[in-house]
C-alpha cells in the first residue's frame, strides 16, 4: 500500500520492552491494570506522555510506570522547572509592562545559547533517545530558573528606578521558556498550542532563530496543572473494579 501511495517504505520496526507499574506485572486487584480508557477519565494524558519519554530509549528496555515517581517528577520537572518559568515572568511583565516584553534582549548570548541547544535535542528526537532528549531540556530548564532566581526580580520590582531591569530579565525568562516550550512541542502538544496562544507565536522549530523583542504577549492562562497524587490513588481504585 505505501508502495502504490508513492510513499516511503519503513527501513525498521521500532519496539519497545514490558510495562510494569510499580515495579511488577499488571494486575487487576492491586489496581495496576491501568487502561487508558480508566488513566483518562482521571489524568491528563500530556503527564503520561511525559513520563514514556523521559523513559524511553533508542533500546528494547522494559518501562516501569512508577505512580509515586510519576507524581513527583512531572511536578518537579513540567510543573515546578518548565511552567513555573513562565507563569513568573508573566506575571511581571502584566503587573507592571501591560504584557509587553523588552525591545531588546538583555542577555543575546544565554538565549542564543537555549536555540543552538535545538540541534543536539533534534538529533536525539531522530535518534530516538527520547529520555536524554527530556534529560537535556530539564536541564535548560535548571539553567534558566537559575538565571531567575540569580536576578531576583522580585526584589528589584520593590524599587521602581529598577523597572526597566525587571521587564529584561523576565522577557529573557519568556524567551528561555519558548525555547523549553518548542523542543518539548512533540511530547507535549496540547501545552505547546497553551503557550503559543500565550506567547502570541509559533514554536515551529525552524522559528527559532532569534529572541521575541518588543513582543506583546497575551495574558498568562494555566499551562499545566500539578498531579494530585489523591487523583492518582482514585484512578487505581478505579482500575480495580474496573470502572
Amino acid at each position: 500500500m505505501l508502495d502504490s501511495a508513492g510513499l516511503r517504505q519503513p527501513t525498521a520496526v521500532y519496539a519497545h520492552g514490558f510495562l510494569t507499574v510499580n515495579g511488577v506485572k499488571m494486575s487487576k486487584s492491586r489496581g495496576t491494570f491501568i487502561l487508558a480508557e480508566t488513566y483518562l477519565q482521571h489524568l491528563d494524558p500530556e503527564f503520561i506522555r511525559y513520563y514514556f519519554a523521559a523513559k524511553l530509549s533508542a533500546g528494547v528496555d522494559d518501562i516501569d510506570l512508577n505512580l509515586d515517581d510519576f507524581v513527583q517528577r512531572v511536578n518537579a520537572d513540567l510543573i515546578g522547572k518548565v511552567v513555573n518559568i513562565a507563569s513568573r515572568c508573566a506575571g511581571f511583565l502584566r503587573k507592571g509592562f501591560d504584557n509587553q516584553m523588552s525591545a531588546t534582549c538583555a542577555e543575546p548570548a544565554l538565549v542564543q545559547s537555549f536555540i543552538d541547544a535545538g540541534e543536539d535535542i533534534a538529533a536525539l528526537y531522530e535518534g530516538r533517545e527520547f529520555n536524554r532528549a527530556m534529560r537535556e531540556v530539564i536541564a535548560l530548564a535548571d539553567r534558566a530558573n537559575q538565571y531567575i532566581d540569580d536576578k531576583k526580580p522580585w526584589v528589584m520590582a520593590k524599587d521602581e528606578s529598577q523597572s526597566a531591569e525587571v521587564q529584561a530579565v523576565c522577557s529573557v525568562g519568556i524567551n528561555l521558556f519558548r525555547a523549553l516550550a518548542t523542543y518539548l512541542k512533540p511530547v507535549l502538544p496540547a501545552m505547546a498550542s497553551k503557550a503559543e496562544a500565550f506567547l502570541q507565536t509559533s514554536l515551529d522549530w525552524t522559528a527559532l532563530d532569534r529572541p521575541l523583542e518588543a513582543h506583546q504577549l497575551a495574558p498568562f492562562e494555566p499551562l499545566l496543572q500539578r498531579v494530585d497524587a489523591e487523583v492518582v490513588a482514585a484512578m487505581v481504585e478505579a482500575s480495580k473494579s474496573g470502572a
